[in-house]
């Protein structure tokens, strides 16, 4: 039962589910689950009606440990996880070979008598992971090889870049990344953390910076002329190294639309291989030749959450924006979160300005839109923690931020963009509507995060000047009546997804009509492949914009619209054959090709995951209750054509249970799991026409007046206040 009568809120794309069963099975030997458990076809089992997940006591009991105590319940759901059950994992398949290769499949049959022999300069095995991983390689050799033999690896998150002469680039500069070459002897063995190679990078004299963040592909090529025979292949896995269990997360989420809950896990996914080892981080300026993931890219803690696996692997602001919001719904690592954010403040300029990136490569105060999203980021911490030791201490870094931001916003309560770096977009400088959406999302962010610090004038100053913005907004020209989406600049015609989208998220627009006139237009734009991203170019599809249009979608009510984009940009790159089965890319262009200097592209970004909040916050439905981040949360499912759903989201408050089912036209029935103070409102989708009645573990709440929970009409939901805590059942039916 949609409350959004949007077109595309209907019943859900079947055959987006179906798509990519192959590659849920084949993965799932990598990540230690049954090829029964994986396989999507009715994966996610109907519910009781009402059903509720457990809360800790229950996920303790379901074995699992997760951060802070807390494990999410065992069920369905975990065959759609990807994350591998050891630390060690091994090929699934043989993806290519050339020159004179025997028994290449033997490497993943794992036999007793395992063995693939390569004869020749130039021989090749390419050996397929089924999904993203990263980490050292390790090389076993038979005792029947060749003596003084050569072998090179090169590796690829993509199909499209395997290649027995260069891996796809991460240095960020020549790219120039040729085979990395190892002495192979008899019996022996190579380590890519511990053996020293002996061509392809300038860090051979570090061996342990032959880390590689990324890849699903590895070719072993043989570079002499004698045989080798290659009896054992695996990575040791580095990412996330402060999870000692990697599957076990706290949170979760489940629906009966398969493509979504496989997204979900897969947003989940791309930022824990993006959460990385403070001292493996990428080496600025980069080699000539070759890479080097030997920098130290945190200053605070034992982890940071980088932008991307393969690269850039250092700490970006914007990226944040979108893989905060993650990694809180999923993996729950805020520790990660709030030491990445320390390292930020600790590189910031003494004028007040954070860095655009951080070490090592260190761009310091270049980007106002990117200074932004650090503000941003530091209250979603609270809001998301209640960490008040933390923020007090940050605060006065944070008010210097603060200062040094507004003092750009004109007489005309606009920002003016002085410092244009930003992401990939262009036209970045002067009054952009993005960087305003933006500043008024740090603005309105601000309030709650200057109170906790006991700062009230700062709370309300902010308060003044975002309601100035606003007004500035839309009284400056921006918004275009006749297109149904605001400009980037008055007068001119640019009309990008992000400031549109960012301006319905971040609640800029003035009203309920306007948010959903951009939300309209916006998907008017849509490709076969996703949304596009004109301030990149008439070509760019770019999940970062993408995420914040998702959010925009459901912001505006059209709920249908959100989940339709969804399956179409991130289903495109979930089930692309060329793709990683598994992880988000950074960009790429409506035929599919990349958007960033070719191979140079990150295929598991973490700014890419926008659906993964998304689908928690709004189609499961718990989300924080109110914009200015005061750790109040609400239940509000917004079904949009799906019939079932459940998952929990620990908060400051405690853990948070949801299950849902959508009947149509004959009810829908929620159940919600919360402790004391943890949930402040619960709303319910009503049709609209015909009598209804809402009750609470039976007894009335309301049958068109307010019967109990002070219950509301408004929106499409009927609202519901000072419902006690513990397991609560609420029923829609015909009244």
């Amino acid at each position: 039962m949609s409350n959004s009568t949007e077109p595309g809120a209907g019943p859900k794309r079947r055959a987006f589910l179906r798509a990519g069963a192959a590659t849920v099975v084949a993965a799932a030997a990598m990540r230690g689950v049954t090829a029964e458990a994986a396989t999507p076809e009715g994966a996610v089992p109907e519910a009781a009606p009402g059903a509720a997940p457990a809360a800790a006591a229950s996920a303790a009991a379901a074995g699992g440990k997760a951060s802070a105590g807390r494990a999410a319940p065992s069920g369905p759901w975990d065959a759609f996880k990807l994350s591998p059950a050891s630390r060690t994992v091994t090929p699934v398949a043989v993806h290519a070979t050339t020159g004179s290769v025997a028994n290449s499949g033997d490497l993943v049959r794992k036999s007793g008598s395992a063995a693939t022999r390569l004869s020749e300069a130039g021989s090749s095995v390419t050996l397929d992971f089924g999904q993203e991983t990263g980490g050292y390689v390790t090389l076993t050799f038979g005792d029947t090889s060749d003596a003084d033999q050569r072998v090179g690896l090169t590796y690829s998150e993509l199909s499209t870049y395997v290649s027995t002469t260069s891996s796809d680039g991460s240095n960020g500069g020549s790219n120039n990344e040729p085979p990395v070459c190892y002495t192979a002897e008899p019996a022996g063995r190579i380590s890519t953390q511990t053996s020293v190679p002996v061509s392809g990078t300038d860090a051979a004299d570090n061996p342990a910076t032959q880390l590689r963040g990324g890849f699903r592909y590895l070719t072993v090529v043989n570079q002499t002329a004698g045989a080798v025979l290659l009896t054992g292949v695996s990575v040791e896995v580095t990412f996330a190294p402060n999870a000692a269990d990697l599957r076990a997360y706290p949170n979760y989420f489940s629906c009966d639309d398969d493509l979504l809950t496989r997204i979900w896990y897969a947003g989940a996914y791309t930022v824990q291989t993006n959460i990385v080892a403070n001292n493996q981080g990428r080496v600025w300026g980069p080699p000539a030749l070759g890479w080097n993931n030997g920098a130290r890219i945190g200053e605070a803690g034992d982890t940071v959450l980088v932008d991307g696996a393969k690269r850039d692997r250092t700490v970006w602001p914007g990226d944040l924006g979108i893989s905060v919001l993650t990694d809180y719904v999923s993996l729950g690592d805020m520790r990660t979160v709030r030491d990445s954010l320390q390292t930020l403040y600790n590189h910031q300029a003494g004028n007040g300005a954070l860095p655009y990136a951080g070490p090592a490569v260190d761009f310091i105060g270049n980007s106002d839109a990117y200074h932004l999203w650090t503000l941003i980021g530091t209250a979603s911490y609270l809001q998301f923690t209640g960490d008040t030791g933390w923020s007090t201490a940050i605060y006065p870094k944070y008010k210097a931020a603060l200062d040094y931001i507004t003092a750009k916003i004109g007489t005309d309560g606009l920002l003016n963009v002085t410092q244009s770096a930003d992401w990939a977009r262009g036209d970045s400088d002067g009054k952009n509507i993005e960087a305003n959406a933006i500043m008024y999302r740090a603005l309105t962010s601000a309030g709650a995060f200057a109170r906790s610090a006991g700062d009230t004038a700062a709370a309300a100053d902010s308060a003044a000047k975002a309601a100035a913005l606003k007004s500035a907004v839309e009284a400056g020209g921006y918004w275009d009546a006749g297109a149904g989406l605001y400009r980037d600049k008055p007068g001119n015609s640019l009309y990008p997804q992000d400031g549109n989208a960012l301006a319905v998220w971040f609640g800029l627009v003035p009203d309920a009509d306007r948010a959903s006139a951009v939300s309209q237009a916006l998907g008017e734009r849509w490709t076969a492949v996703g949304a596009l991203t004109p301030e990149k170019s008439a070509t760019s599809v770019h999940p970062f914009p993408g995420g914040m249009e998702v959010h925009a979608h459901f912001a505006a009510g059209r709920d249908g619209t959100a989940l339709d984009l969804i399956r179409r940009e991130w289903g495109y790159m979930l089930n692309a054959p060329q793709g990683t089965a598994s992880t988000f890319w950074e960009g790429y262009r409506t035929d599919g090709s990349s958007d960033y200097s070719g191979s140079y592209m990150s295929a598991a970004h973490g700014w890419s995951t926008g659906p993964t909040s998304a689908l928690t916050f709004r189609l499961l439905g718990i989300a924080p209750d109110d914009e200015g981040g005061t750790g109040g949360y609400r239940v509000a499912p917004h079904p949009g054509g799906v019939g079932r759903a459940e998952g929990q989201l620990s908060t400051p408050g405690g853990v948070i249970g949801v299950s849902w089912q959508d009947r149509g036209r004959g009810g829908f029935d929620l159940k919600v799991t919360a402790p004391a103070g943890a949930v402040g409102e619960i709303a319910v989708p009503v049709p609209t026409g015909g009598s209804y009645a809402v009750r609470v573990d039976g007894a009335l709440a309301w049958d068109g007046s307010p019967r109990a929970y002070a219950a509301r009409q408004d929106g499409g939901y009927v609202r519901l206040t000072g419902v006690p805590a513990g397991s609560r059942s609420i029923t829609v039916r015909r009244g």
